[in-house]
């Protein structure tokens, strides 16, 4: 199922969405994962990763996440940086589409 386009932007056609299995959805996907505390969505309580605030991600739980829930891709590198000026967390990931699942 196609997923609306974060932060929501309209076309023509109303929201952009972003087309099921392409790089771009399962990119989003993932950045909901990081973006998301687990216990936040009652029907999915173990979606997301912990705060990152004060410890950095925890790469292991964010691969185990992106397992569970997005099972079509593999995590293949995970960096995280602070931008010195606003103190904003950065998280860099990288993955590739499972053969077969395109």
């Amino acid at each position: 199922m196609d997923m609306i386009k974060f932060p929501c932007q309209f076309g023509s056609d109303g929201f952009k969405k972003l087309k099921e299995g392409t790089e771009d959805y399962y990119a989003q996907l993932l950045s909901i994962a990081v973006l998301t505390e687990p216990r936040t969505h009652i029907f999915s309580p173990k979606f997301g990763v912990l705060d990152p605030s004060f410890r950095g991600v925890d790469k292991g739980l964010f691969v185990l996440t992106a397992a569970r829930f997005v099972p079509e891709v593999e995590i293949t590198g995970l960096e995280t940086s602070i931008d010195e000026g606003t103190g904003t967390m950065k998280v860099d990931f990288s993955f590739k589409v499972k053969d077969g699942d395109r």
